[in-house]
C-alpha cells in the first residue's frame, strides 16, 4: 500500500491531543486473544502441515502465474483506505484517507501505469504513475503538474506503486516459509486466505505475513517516532491480519485480492490505532503499450 501524505499532518494532531480522552491500557486491546499463544498455535499448525500443503499451494500459484503471464497485460481496479486515531479521542481528531485507481500492467516488457485519486479531508487530489525500465514517474496533481522521477528502488517511489500481481509473490513466500494458508474451493472459485488474529510487531522476524504488514506500517511508525512515540516492537500490538486471494477455478486466473490489518501503539497511557485496507479486482486483458510520459523528460 502507498504512503498517503495525509499521515504526516495527522500525526501532529495525534501528538497535540495525546493528553485528551479516556486513558487506555498500553498492552493488547481488550478482548483480544493472547498474541503469544496465537502465534505459537499458528506456527505449530503450519509446521505440522507444511510438507503436505506447501508443494500443492506452490503448484497452484505457479498455475496462476502461468495463466496471468499468458496474456500481454491486465487492467485492475485498486482501492485502499488508511486511518490513524487515538483511543478515546473525538473522531474528528483522527486522520483518514482513501485511494482509488485504475492500473494497467504489462509483462513483457514489464511496465505499469496507474491513474487514480487520493481523498483526504474532503479534498480529492489526482495522482498518476508510470513504472518503466526500473524508473518511476509520479505526478501528484492535475495535468501540467511537474513529474517526480526516480528509481523504483527509492522507497518514496516504490510505496506508490500498486501492482496487484505482487500478491502472488507474497503467497508464494508464505507457502515456502510455512505460513498457514487456508485453501477452499466453492463453485467456480478457489480462495487462498492467511489469517492472524493477533500478535506483536516484533513477531515479524518469525512470521512472513506480519513482516509484510510491518513493511507497510513502517513509514507511519517512522513519523510517529519523530513526534515522540517511543513504544518498542514488543509493545506494538497487531490487532488482526487477513489476506485473501481469489482465483477463477477454471482458468486459474487471479480474480481479486483483499488485505487488511491494524496496529495498536501505546503512547502516554493511551493507544494510537492504525488500520489499512487494500483491494484489487481483475477487470480485463490489457493489450496496449506502456511508455514513460513525454512531459517527464521535457
Amino acid at each position: 500500500m502507498r504512503i498517503l501524505l495525509w499521515v504526516a499532518a495527522g500525526l501532529a494532531v495525534m501528538a497535540a491531543v495525546s493528553g485528551c480522552g479516556t486513558p487506555q491500557a498500553s498492552g493488547p486491546a481488550a478482548g483480544a486473544a493472547s498474541p503469544a499463544a496465537g502465534a505459537v498455535t499458528a506456527s505449530a499448525s503450519a509446521a505440522a502441515t507444511k510438507d503436505s500443503t506447501a508443494d500443492s499451494t506452490a503448484d497452484l500459484l505457479a498455475r496462476v502465474r502461468a495463466a496471468m503471464d499468458a496474456e500481454a497485460g491486465w487492467t485492475f481496479t485498486v482501492t485502499g483506505e488508511e486511518s490513524l486515531k487515538q483511543s478515546g479521542a473525538p473522531k474528528e481528531q483522527g486522520s483518514a484517507a482513501s485511494y482509488s485507481a485504475t492500473v494497467d500492467r504489462t509483462g513483457s516488457p514489464e511496465a505499469l501505469h496507474q491513474s487514480g485519486t487520493v481523498l483526504s479531508k474532503g479534498r480529492r487530489t489526482p495522482e498518476e504513475l508510470f513504472a518503466v525500465d526500473g524508473t518511476g514517474y509520479v505526478r501528484e496533481g492535475a495535468p501540467g503538474t511537474p513529474w517526480t522521477e526516480g528509481p523504483l528502488t527509492d522507497p518514496g517511489i516504490a510505496a506508490k506503486v500498486e501492482d496487484p500481481l505482487t500478491a502472488l509473490d507474497s503467497f508464494g513466500d508464505y507457502a515456502g516459509r510455512g505460513e498457514r494458508i487456508e485453501v477452499t474451493r466453492t463453485g467456480d472459485e478457489i480462495r487462498l486466505r492467511v489469517r492472524i488474529p493477533s500478535g506483536y510487531l516484533a513477531d515479524r522476524t518469525e512470521r512472513p505475513a506480519i513482516a509484510k504488514a510491518a513493511r507497510e506500517f513502517r513509514p507511519t511508525l517512522d513519523k510517529l517516532r519523530k513526534v515522540g512515540v517511543t513504544a518498542g516492537e514488543k509493545r506494538i500490538v497487531l490487532t488482526g491480519y487477513e489476506e485473501t486471494l481469489v482465483l477463477d477455478a477454471r482458468t486459474h486466473r487471479m480474480a481479486s485480492y483483499r488485505s487488511s490489518f491494524g496496529f495498536a501503539v501505546p503512547h502516554e497511557g493511551r493507544q494510537l490505532r492504525y488500520e489499512q485496507r487494500l483491494g484489487a479486482d481483475t477487470r480485463s486483458v490489457f493489450t496496449g503499450r506502456i511508455e514513460a510520459p513525454d512531459a517527464a523528460s521535457s
